[in-house]
């Protein structure tokens, strides 16, 4: 009997001492029956979640499908194009360019260039690197602009997917990057006209154009003497454990990939973007809590990968709402990126005083659609109610 009381009392006493861990999931389990419910009474196709702390991952979720027909389960650790999630690397990229001596936020980016690129209305003014990673730059995305998106050579296009979208992508020039964006913004470009300038000087006033992302990603290029690719490969993923994360599809692991759909539910054909660092990124809810656990160390000043002086560069605080790419709500207080494109839906943001990141992944261009769009909002919505009783 005195044993039995003894070990009672331990067990009483562990349950005591550890509050927090059993509380903590209790929220997670009502999380995930929150999020299933959800799952169940949605036209989303399907989407994975995760919570992030500065220590890592605390709950990842997934529910839905990945394809249609045949039906293929969401998992977890499905591949799936970001969108403009994409240009939280990119200004990442560029700390790390910084950090290793290639440039500077006051660089002016035509030094690196092999083509001009400066506004037309003010023509002694250069346009700098900072101008770029803040949205100052004054480059419009221009009407070319939509013929970044090509047909995607390594996968194979099912015989279902939306004609009018795959008609679109098949009547566009496969280009390299630079001549891409040479002929939007350079004076002997084809496409280039003066409207694809706004008329005020650089770094006068923020103007969002995805252009900007792309660009950084060919300055970093020339400044650094390495693909962009080669360049974020051995710089985030890699250190970073990013292992299924990638500028472009993998042929021999296609299953691992997502299908996008439209919100009319038509599949969206496998494309590819030409200015891919703006929007074209792969990689999954496991991979994106390691960059966003690290972001969040970062932000606090306790990263060894990237040390304070290029943290505060990188990312928004309460004196600079705005720095490489990633934003910062001046209510919210959220710190990061969300992103849409055909086929996705994409959130990826910290919140800078309770330091609770989250990463929320949809195949389906939600925004699109209001009704879908307050679905993909509802995702958000739970998130919100769960992370504050999250001890």
């Amino acid at each position: 009997m005195a044993f039995l009381f003894s070990k009672q009392l331990s067990i009483l006493m562990i349950g005591l001492c550890l509050p927090g861990i059993t509380l903590a999931q209790t929220y997670l389990d009502s999380l995930k029956v929150s999020l299933d419910s959800l799952a169940q009474h949605s036209s989303l196709p399907g989407f994975s979640v995760a919570v992030v702390k500065p220590a890592g991952e605390v709950f990842i979720y997934s529910a839905g499908y990945a394809c249609l027909e045949p039906q293929k389960k969401f998992e977890a650790d499905a591949r799936i194009n970001l969108g403009s999630v994409s240009k939280t690397v990119v200004g990442l990229a560029l700390a790390k360019a910084i950090e290793e001596g290639h440039l500077s936020l006051d660089s002016p980016i035509e030094e690196f260039l092999d083509f001009p690129v400066s506004n037309p209305w003010f023509k002694d003014q250069p346009i700098l690197v900072r101008h770029l990673a803040n949205h100052t730059s004054t480059i419009r995305d221009s009407k070319h602009y939509g013929k970044t998106y090509i047909p995607q050579e390594k996968v194979p296009s099912p015989a279902e997917v939306h004609p009018g979208f795959q008609q679109f992508i098949q009547s566009h020039e496969a280009l390299s990057m630079p001549a891409f964006l040479a002929r939007i913004l350079s004076p002997k470009g084809a496409w280039y006209r003066k409207k694809n300038f706004h008329k005020r000087a650089p770094g006068q006033e923020a103007d969002y154009a995805n252009l900007n992302a792309a660009l950084a990603a060919l300055v970093i290029e020339k400044a650094s003497g390495q693909s962009f690719k080669a360049f974020t490969q051995a710089y985030i993923f890699d250190p970073l454990k990013m292992g299924d994360t990638s500028w472009e599809i993998v042929p021999d692991q296609a299953d691992h990939y997502v299908s996008g759909y439209f919100p009319a539910g038509a599949m969206v054909p496998p494309y590819q973007l030409i200015t891919y660092a703006d929007g074209g990124l792969i990689s999954t809810a496991p991979d994106l809590s390691k960059l966003l656990a690290e972001m969040m160390c970062a932000y606090q000043g306790k990263s060894t990968y990237l040390p304070p002086t290029y943290a505060r560069m990188l990312l928004p605080g309460d004196q600079d709402e705005d720095r490489m790419f990633w934003g910062m709500g001046e209510k919210s207080r959220l710190i990061g990126h969300g992103g849409s494109d055909p086929g996705v839906q994409t959130g990826f943001r910290f919140h800078a005083d309770s330091l609770l990141g989250r990463v929320v992944l949809c195949n389906m261009n939600a925004e699109d659609q209001e009704a879908l769009w307050q679905k993909y909002r509802e995702i958000h919505r739970i998130l919100d109610r769960y992370e504050k009783r999250l001890p």
